[in-house]
């Protein structure tokens, strides 16, 4: 499982660095930012302004507070995330505080190797660390947002990679909102009110994600067809939660010490198999939603049952609302069996 689990987190990182490179054209321009003016400008905004579709501006470590809009295709990098100097740090202040700090509107965008920091807005709309608005390919990478409203917010966006993040202190972590078809990759979501949220938002993939101490791990309102892979939840209040939510997969998880590790609400036809359950108490499905696949259900920490045949599967079902028939029908003994029959 591990072993599938790094080659599908390389592919999915290695075709987007693909995707996230492809604005530095051929004979695109290198824009170079300074604050203290070793650079073309001394603004990142003024840089953005002055820039080509297709080039490439490369930030200086320093801190700078602006907002900034983006609404050509351009790369956004911080030099010291080319050179893989972490001592030497690019950071963004938002400088209007009900204001987003990075806003971009235009697709093919990348922002690299940022430590962005927002502040509470006072509006009825949150501010963002990141707002993708209506876009698409654009790649969001090796990012630390902290102290926003939301870290990452894409709405009506899709065809979006938004991988390697860090995300915390916030209220919202990632949000998706009405967006389709991105993928969510090896991001770390701590201690935020929410984490991860899928509102309104139809086949987005998330594999390899943290979500930890957070109020809810990831939450699926009105969603539907997303994959949730391999990803680490642990230590919310709800690891997974859904509320009106359809036809999504959740398998290979890890689910921890978390109050509830899944709870469906009003949500059927989702798919929950093959996921590690060791939590207060591990789930709570008032619909109709099946847990387990044709080879394997998952492995819960208070199953009590007996594996008589010693197939690795348990004789009797586990139950998670017996109301409502929903059962685990092939309970996992340990999920090292399932690893050994995928080598």
């Amino acid at each position: 499982m591990v072993y599938e689990m790094e080659i599908c987190s390389n592919y999915l990182y290695n075709f987007f660095l693909v995707l996230g490179t492809a604005v530095t054209q051929a004979g695109a321009a290198v824009i170079t930012v300074d604050k203290n003016g070793g650079g073309n400008y001394t603004s990142i905004q003024e840089a953005v302004n002055n820039a080509q579709d297709g080039d490439m501006i490369v930030v200086s470590p320093g801190v700078y507070q602006e907002n900034i809009e983006i609404n050509k295709e351009v790369g956004l990098t911080s030099s010291s995330a080319l050179t893989g100097t972490e001592t030497n740090r690019t950071y963004v202040i938002g400088a209007v505080p009900d204001s987003d700090v990075f806003s971009i509107s235009s697709s093919n965008v990348t922002v690299e190797g940022f430590y962005i920091e927002g502040g509470p807005s006072a509006v009825e709309r949150q501010e963002a660390g990141i707002y993708l608005d209506e876009v698409q390919s654009c790649s969001l990478s090796n990012n630390t947002l902290i102290l926003n409203d939301v870290g990452i917010l894409l709405s009506g966006a899709q065809k979006n990679y938004v991988g390697r993040n860090l995300v915390s202190f916030g209220s919202k972590g990632i949000s998706l909102v009405n967006s389709k078809a991105n993928i969510l990759s090896n991001n770390l979501i701590v201690a935020n009110s929410q984490g991860i949220l899928l509102n309104n938002s139809v086949n987005n993939t998330l594999v390899n994600n943290t979500a930890g101490s957070n109020a809810i791990g990831i939450f699926m309102g009105t969603s539907q067809e997303n994959k949730l892979a391999y990803n680490i939840i642990s230590k919310n209040s709800y690891g997974i939660s859904g509320q009106n939510a359809q036809l999504n997969s959740l398998f290979n998880n890890s689910l921890y010490l978390n109050d509830i590790g899944v709870d469906l609400n009003e949500s059927s036809n989702n798919a929950i198999y093959e996921n590690e359950f060791i939590n207060f108490l591990n789930a709570v499905d008032n619909g109709n939603n099946i847990w387990n696949s044709s080879a394997a259900g998952n492995y819960w920490d208070n199953y009590a049952g007996n594996d008589t045949d010693g197939n690795g599967i348990g004789d009797t079902p586990y139950i998670v609302n017996e109301t409502t028939g929903s059962m685990d029908y092939m309970p996992l003994i340990n999920m090292t069996v399932l690893d050994e029959s995928e080598e």
